[in-house]
């Protein structure tokens, strides 16, 4: 067999490889963070919704069915808070506060006394981090509104 033909049968496996590698690296360079986020794996106060911090309590399947008729229920006066014009800006905003604490209260009437202990210290985290991050936030304004020299 002559050289060329040699030659010939490897040119489509080298480009099969080039473009395995080529699509390989531009996954690595998707999954990258964009240029002026944070990356959540980086930062050490890690964001966590409702869901998550709700699935750390390991719920009883009815505690799941009465968590999501309360939410559902939340989800709804909400929505007819916004949706109603005759409120103020500051009058929407009290009743939708107001709905919280009631949301949450009914949470902790269907948790057991450690479920309870559990969602407290999270949602206290939760909070703490929150507070952080917003000192952070100001902190960096007002760096930013500095002078250049």
């Amino acid at each position: 067999m002559s050289i060329r033909k040699i030659a010939m049968k490897r040119i489509p496996i080298v480009l099969f490889l080039s473009l395995l590698a080529a699509g390989s690296f531009a996954q690595v360079q998707r999954d990258a963070p964009l240029p002026g986020t944070t990356d959540s794996s980086v930062t050490p106060v890690a964001k966590t919704s409702l869901r998550q911090q709700l699935q750390t309590l390991d719920l009883t399947r009815d505690q799941k069915i009465q968590m999501r008729e309360i939410l559902q229920n939340s989800k709804t006066n909400k929505e007819m808070i916004n949706a109603n014009d005759s409120l103020s800006q500051d009058q929407k905003q009290a009743q939708l506060k107001e709905l919280r604490k009631q949301t949450f209260a009914s949470f902790n009437s269907i948790l057991t006394v450690e479920q309870r202990e559990k969602w407290k210290a999270t949602r206290a985290d939760r909070k703490k981090n929150k507070n952080d991050e917003q000192e952070n936030q100001a902190m960096q304004d007002e760096i930013n509104s500095l002078p250049a020299n």
